[in-house]
């Protein structure tokens, strides 16, 4: 459970609810609202596509979620851990653009029955606990090399990588419902580029000062090795260029597209080196979690949890074997941290 992450986003709670918040639980006599739950419920059966569980299982490991969080908020207050309320405020204002402004986020405050004063007691007690993690957890997880090498010799097929390619990109956005007019104006900038690259000018020089995308900043670089099969749209014009030749340009919906070929690799292992540091971070975050949950089972039997709404109680009360497993840690799988960095096409191409 990466309590840290638990971020609380008012469109969530907008999606969560259309009535007044009420206690349905007390921990210790801090009391969980019924949109808590909702949003704990949602999260949770985000995390478990594909797998099937009743709403009695959801609504279980929702409670449990949030009794756990609550502990972890009271062993912060007990390590007096405190909140700038500014940087409340900051995240809040935050919040209140994302929304669209002032009116739009009273809006959304209104349809999820929720005053700002509760919004900002959720974020205040988000930010308690992240930094009670920070401050009194993470200082004390360690992961050394030869511990991240033994992962990774004990692992080997955790670290296969199928057919690599590794690419820069161009990107001429079309805005959406643009006209003719700005779509053939997105294209001739596409095709203007490609003649500077073909001209011998540098592609990573010309994305830097033509791409609409935010890569444009590294020149176009998508990061790290990327599976051809995972280029979807893109992937039968890039299958037929050369190691250093670029596509023609490659239109799409969100604009159109120029991808020059810096590297192929055929299937393989990814090599030490290339996932140390993502496995190393891996690690870290796992033991993190188990140094949660350690807190967490450390109070639990002695915590007073009062429930308040009957179909709490009757959920709490179902016998564990009747409960379907959670979809797994929070922490990602080593290959996946391993190979992290900025994401693919059709990814990366689809926000310009």
């Amino acid at each position: 459970m990466r309590l840290s992450r638990s971020v609380v986003v008012l469109a969530a709670l907008v999606a969560s609810a259309a009535f007044a918040a009420k206690p349905v639980l007390r921990v210790n006599g801090d009391e969980i609202t019924d949109v808590d739950l909702k949003i704990a419920q949602r999260a949770i059966a985000s995390q478990m596509q594909g797998v099937q569980a009743s709403e009695t299982v959801l609504l279980r490991q929702a409670i449990e979620q949030l009794i756990g969080r609550t502990l972890i908020l009271q062993a912060a207050r007990e390590a007096k851990v405190t909140v700038d309320p500014k940087e409340v405020t900051a995240s809040i204002e935050h919040q209140r653009t994302q929304m669209g402004g002032p009116e739009a986020f009273s809006k959304a405050l209104a349809q999820a029955g929720l005053a700002e004063q509760d919004l900002t007691r959720m974020e205040q007690d988000r930010m308690m606990v992240q930094k009670y993690v920070e401050s009194e957890l993470v200082s004390k997880v360690g992961v050394g090399e030869q511990e991240v090498r033994s992962y990774y010799d004990a692992h080997p097929d955790e670290f296969k990588h199928e057919q690599q390619v590794k690419l820069r990109m161009i990107v001429a956005q079309v805005p959406q419902g643009a006209d003719q007019a700005q779509q053939d104006a997105a294209k001739a900038r596409a095709e203007a580029a490609r003649k500077r690259v073909l001209a011998g000018e540098d592609f990573a020089k010309v994305a830097s000062e033509v791409s609409d995308h935010p890569n444009k900043a590294s020149g176009g670089a998508l990061g790290n090795w990327i599976r051809e099969a995972a280029l979807t749209e893109f992937e039968s014009a890039i299958k037929g260029v050369k190691v250093g030749g670029v596509t023609d340009v490659l239109k799409t919906q969100q604009g159109f597209f120029i991808f020059k070929v810096e590297d192929r690799r055929a299937p393989g292992f990814m090599s030490f080196d290339e996932v140390k540091d993502g496995l190393t971070t891996f690690l870290r975050n796992r033991k993190l979690d188990d140094s949660i949950r350690l807190v967490i089972s450390t109070r639990r039997p002695k915590a007073k949890v009062e429930t308040l709404d009957p179909a709490i109680k009757a959920a709490m009360e179902t016998p564990a074997a009747d409960q379907k497993p959670a979809a797994g840690p929070t922490t990602q799988a080593p290959a996946a941290h391993a190979t992290a960095g900025p994401k693919p096409p059709p990814d990366a191409p689809k926000k310009p």
